[in-house]
């Protein structure tokens, strides 16, 4: 059964924060008939907890089902467990795609997708609302239902429980872990994400990869534009994932994942920032800068005025009908890197006009010279981790687009090329055929001039980063998961995960690095009694 992301924005999803939680020691478990929960207070105040991945497990025949067996089921399962903060909101924390049914049907957006109050539908999620309401017939209407004697005692007799899980978020979070299997659990880079809250980044994501799904979280910006932010999102969203990628279909996960790289090319650390003054600005502006670059990839729905280069995705994208998102990456961070006037090809800066000159031989290259993707692909990783490597490859196909007039039926052009690019990428393993036309004719100053220029764009190596990223604290934090007990550098106690920083085994001030071998999970209060001072200096003055 195929599955429906209908009833992915029929309640918000909210972030439980540690300082807005309830301090009650007591659990508050009640039960609500399906007739009074249509007019019950609860609603406005009822979100989906950040654990809740999006709702989107059901099909539209499940979701018919849940609603036939609240009709005539005595033991239909309404048990929901929530979390309350110490404003009365709930969170749901188990029971998403129930709840998130009952309030669809209550709220009468089966039977008018339409009505006063409704989410902005997707098209599919319009098709399902129809599929379903021709399934229901009348049953899809829950106030009709209500006004019928013989219904509306089913509806009264139909209790929904709530069952209260009280403690912190984390608490929270660990209760619906262990009820649920790992097939249910929030994907790692959602997850990641929803843990590291509060950055401009975080936000970021948000907008663009929670469509109808964030306005609860990025109103905490307490920004003006709010609504523009949001807009923002949903246009970076549809062009990204509709157009550039053709994949609208993308989970959650994934997106979030995608998204966050992108940031990662373009800003590095710089979108880490969480200091509140001026965020909401900051964050629009990070929106409006990706959205630009996404623009010169290719032209979005509602056209801005940004010329785009309108790189087919089949071609630049795709492999075997498959989108990869390593060449995506690769020629993101090329034109990202164009639209920055910061893009040299042998010390030349190439601006978009000096790309084209070069496109018709690029494009050739993809063509015809599968084999140098796919085995950099297939020797440095496929997604995240590669990229930068690919996009050496066709740094290298933009090199020789840029030096000569492609023709593959001219012997000594297609020696020119294999000799450039085996030289270049010792790696890449050309087939007998080819390897026995290198004692033909090539032009050796055009081979020369390549493989100089790509082992110049390998030998520079990035400048280290002064603070660490945060793949950097996940990997510090996750070899120290797979431990026993975890115990502080600096004064060898036991540490609470929960509860420590990151810091620089070598102070920033003495040349350190944020690298994952310079990184020492300690506790808060020890991280500022050691300040600048090396790791022996602290414990000689700590202990000594």
């Amino acid at each position: 059964m195929a599955r429906t992301k209908l009833l992915t924005n029929i309640i918000q999803r909210k972030m439980m924060v540690p300082d807005e939680m309830s301090h009650s020691n007591l659990h508050h478990n009640f039960e609500i008939s399906l007739y009074d929960f249509a007019n019950h207070e609860i609603l406005e105040k009822l979100y989906k907890a950040d654990n809740q991945r999006s709702t989107e497990c059901w099909s539209p025949a499940e979701i018919q089902e849940f609603i036939l067996n609240c009709l005539n089921d005595r033991n239909v399962n309404l048990c929901v467990r929530y979390w309350k903060d110490a404003a009365g909101n709930i969170y749901i924390i188990d029971g998403g795609h129930r709840i998130s049914i009952i309030y669809a049907w209550i709220k009468r957006y089966f039977i008018d997708e339409q009505v006063i109050g409704a989410p902005k539908f997707t098209a599919p999620q319009k098709r399902d609302i129809r599929q379903i309401r021709n399934r229901l017939g009348g049953l899809a209407d829950f106030q009709e239902l209500c006004s019928d004697s013989e219904f509306q005692q089913k509806l009264k007799s139909t209790k929904i429980n709530f069952i209260e899980v009280i403690g912190t978020p984390e608490e929270a979070r660990k209760a619906f872990c262990s009820i649920n299997s790992d097939t249910k659990r929030l994907d790692p880079d959602e997850e990641y994400h929803l843990q590291n809250r509060g950055s401009d980044a975080f936000y970021v994501i948000y907008a663009c990869c929670y469509i109808n799904d964030n306005k609860s979280n990025l109103a905490e910006l307490n920004y003006e534009r709010i609504n523009e932010v949001i807009t923002l999102g949903e246009q970076i969203h549809d062009h990204l994932f509709k157009i550039i990628l053709l994949e609208p279909d993308l989970t959650h996960g994934k997106k979030i994942g995608l998204v966050n790289e992108l940031l990662n090319i373009m800003f590095g650390d710089t979108s880490q920032n969480t200091v509140n003054i001026d965020q909401g600005q900051r964050v629009e502006n990070l929106m409006l800068k990706l959205r630009v670059v996404l623009c010169r990839i290719a032209t979005p729905p509602i056209s801005i005025r940004i010329p785009s280069l309108g790189l087919h995705p089949k071609l630049y994208f795709y492999k075997d009908n498959r989108f990869q998102v390593t060449s995506f990456l690769a020629w993101f961070s090329i034109v990202c890197e164009i639209e920055q006037d910061c893009f040299e090809i042998q010390n030349k800066k190439i601006d978009f006009i000096g790309f084209t000159r070069a496109r018709r031989g690029v494009e050739s290259l993809i063509e015809k010279i599968p084999v140098a993707i796919k085995e950099t692909v297939g020797k440095f990783g496929s997604g995240i981790r590669s990229h930068e490597r690919l996009k050496n490859v066709y740094q290298a196909f933009i090199c020789i687009g840029l030096n000569m007039d492609l023709d593959f039926e001219d012997e000594v052009c297609l020696n020119t090329v294999i000799l450039s690019m085996s030289q270049s990428f010792d790696y890449i393993n050309f087939n007998d055929f080819y390897l026995d036309r290198f004692g033909g004719d090539y032009d050796e100053s055009i081979v020369d001039d390549v493989v100089s220029f790509v082992k110049s764009v390998r030998l520079t190596k990035k400048k280290k980063p002064l603070n660490f990223s945060l793949a950097t604290k996940r990997n510090l934090y996750q070899r120290e998961e797979r431990k026993t007990w975890s115990y502080c550098e600096v004064c060898d106690s036991a540490l609470y995960l929960e509860s420590t920083e990151v810091d620089h085994r070598e102070s920033k001030a003495e040349g350190g690095y944020g690298v994952l071998e310079n990184g020492a999970i300690i506790h808060p209060i020890c991280n500022r009694f050691k300040s600048d001072r090396a790791l022996e200096e602290v414990r000689a003055d700590l202990f000594d």
